[in-house]
């Protein structure tokens, strides 16, 4: 079991939640996979009109998306996301590299963020990003 990189855990999560929903929502989802759940993402938000948001997760999204491993739709203003064949393919090589019970327990969690709706996410990860922020003038 070794460290994997936040591309392959995007690519992992992205096979266990499905269908992703708007940017706002896949943002979260990962914000909340990192830390709330410890998930091993390395990525820096910032507190954002909508919550909190990391430019690095857009771009390693964007590289998904322009190499193969992610699709992206776009209806009217709402991006929708999932991974693709090619993505379902490397999936069972970034577990056995992440390990069995890392594995199951980003699935579990990835399940269970899967039940809240939008708003109750970005509902939870403000709260949890106004506590991580709270008194420390260089959270920004």
């Amino acid at each position: 079991m070794g460290r994997i990189t936040n591309t392959q855990l995007l690519v992992l999560t992205a096979n266990y939640v499905g269908k992703i929903e708007g940017r706002k929502r896949l943002q979260k989802i990962i914000f909340l996979l990192q830390e709330q759940f410890g998930i091993e993402f390395s990525y820096r938000f910032v507190p954002y009109l909508y919550g909190p948001y990391s430019s690095q997760l857009q771009n390693d999204i964007d590289i998904l998306t322009r190499t193969g491993y992610l699709k992206v739709s776009k209806i009217d203003y709402l991006f929708f996301y999932e991974i693709t064949p090619m993505g379902k393919e490397i999936t069972s090589q970034i577990e056995k590299e992440y390990g069995e019970e890392q594995a199951k327990k980003l699935h579990k969690r990835a399940d269970d963020l899967k039940e809240f709706d939008t708003e109750e996410l970005v509902k939870w990860s403000k709260q949890l990003m106004s506590k991580k922020v709270e008194g420390n003038i260089f959270a920004y």
